[in-house]
């Protein structure tokens, strides 16, 4: 008993070195963040984070819900991002195979010739087979180390995965919408045509009648070439952003079609934010950054287990003869060897490697910092521009409703002759510009709201 209680104490040592390895492996520095307990831009509704995870749906836009689940399988990014995270699990297998002891297979045939001066050539058959099998023994933790830090990787891959992922689903919803307001201010400025074309007609008629110049045919003239220019710019941007939704899709653009949706149709969600300190949970952005901070703690202590002397198990066996492609008969051989070897001098090798892990994790450290830091200010922004661009929204849509009234009064008055043609033509730039400001606004709107998706996580849980 008091033999085996000797042999059992060095093997408690060992287990409890390596469970603190553990714990120092899985430890993420503190990034030294205080948190405020409520946002600086809060909303008008407040509560916990619910967003759904698949966050699109809630603007009820059909195409757009085709366009996103389409994006997330063929886009460019999304596919490399996959390949990473399938590159980073192999590589976590890699290092998991450090686990078993390495075996190899040897076998050799040959004839070897010698001679003496003065004598005849002597021939030398031999045939061998043999089987080899090492294993390093993990006694500092250095493989364990190395293990925790592949595992790290792999799970900082996914994260980021995730985050392309959400990147690219804001994109997609970020350019529909921009497709959509296009459309819609192509066809205000359509609108707008008809009705300068209208008072071309009403220009014409006084014209005729003796009670209009023909200075106002002329400025009327081109007033309504001005609006049908104006058309031009906007039909260019409307092809470019359907050719940027086609990459995004990763469809060849010149063939690339969409749907016919309203933009008035494309409903806003309200969203709620929680708490600072939540956010910074719900993003997979700064999950990414903390996996590859953790696995920096476990590169930090490999490093250091290259100062230490290592032990390596090692067993052979085989068979050898003296003919050629024979091993009958042969002679059998076995040995084993337990070696320890310990790097005394390296150049500095070991040392500043050693070095280069500590720097590299006070750089992930503050890097970590930086992502959080970051998506505070982008939530708090988002947060902002969404109450701004709603009010905004409201008072322009005031200020489109007095522009209306105010153009067909002055239609009105300009055939009795109360007004003269400046004052019309005033009136009809100001209606086109409200309208145009109108649906521009909404989008702002549209857009602070996905950027709030996006700051938010999307709905991504860890």
């Amino acid at each position: 008993m008091k033999q085996f209680n000797k042999m059992k104490l060095p093997v408690l040592v060992f287990v409890g070195l390596a469970l603190s390895a553990c714990s120092s492996m899985d430890e993420v520095p503190n990034a030294n963040i205080q948190f405020s307990p409520v946002w600086e831009y809060l909303p008008q509704r407040e509560g916990a984070i619910n967003i759904e995870k698949e966050w699109w749906k809630t603007f009820e836009s059909p195409q757009l819900t085709q366009l996103v689940e389409a994006a997330q399988q063929k886009n460019s990014d999304v596919v490399i991002a996959r390949e990473r995270v399938r590159q980073a699990e192999l590589q976590m297998k890699i290092a998991n195979a450090s686990l078993f002891p390495s075996l190899s297979l040897s076998a050799s045939s040959g004839e070897r010739r010698s001679k003496t001066e003065g004598s005849d050539w002597i021939a030398t058959d031999s045939t061998a087979a043999g089987v080899s099998a090492s294993y390093e023994l993990d006694l500092w933790g250095g493989v364990m180390a190395n293990r925790h830090a592949a595992k790290s990787n792999y799970k900082s891959t996914v994260f980021t995965n995730e985050a392309v992922r959400l990147s690219i689903s804001a994109s997609v919803a970020t350019s529909w919408f921009n497709y959509l307001a296009l459309q819609e201010r192509t066809l205000t400025a359509q609108k707008n045509v008809e009705i300068a074309e209208r008072i071309q007609r009403i220009v014409d008629s006084l014209y005729r009648n003796g009670a209009a110049t023909a200075a106002d045919v002329a400025v009327q003239k081109t007033n309504l070439l001005s609006q049908q220019n104006a058309l031009l710019p906007l039909q260019l941007q409307l092809d470019q952003t359907r050719a940027a939704i086609a990459v995004l899709e990763g469809e060849v653009p010149q063939a690339f079609q969409l749907a016919n949706e309203k933009f008035s149709d494309v409903k806003i969600p309200a969203l709620s934010a929680g708490t600072p300190a939540d956010v910074v949970t719900r993003r997979p952005d700064v999950a990414a950054a903390e996996a590859q901070l953790q696995a920096s703690s476990a590169n930090v202590y490999a490093a250091r287990t290259a100062l230490l002397p290592g032990l390596q198990l090692s067993g052979n066996a085989g068979k050898s003869a003296s003919e050629l492609f024979s091993l009958n008969p042969a002679l059998n051989t076995t040995g084993w060897s337990l070696s320890l070897a310990q790097t005394i001098f390296a150049g500095g090798r070991v040392a500043n490697q050693v070095r280069i892990s500590k720097s590299r994790q006070v750089e992930l450290l503050e890097q970590y910092r930086k992502v959080v830091l970051t998506a505070l200010q982008e939530t708090d922004d988002a947060l902002n521009r969404v109450n701004i661009t709603q009010r905004q929204e409201a008072n322009q849509q005031a200020i489109l409703q007095q522009a209306s009234r105010s153009l067909k009064l002055n239609e009105d008055r300009y055939r009795e002759g109360s007004v003269d043609l400046q004052t019309l033509l005033d009136s009809q730039r100001s209606y086109f510009q409200a309208q145009d400001a109108l649906v521009q606004q909404r989008l702002a709107r549209l857009r602070a709201t996905v950027d709030l998706y996006r700051a938010l996580g999307g709905g991504w849980e860890k």
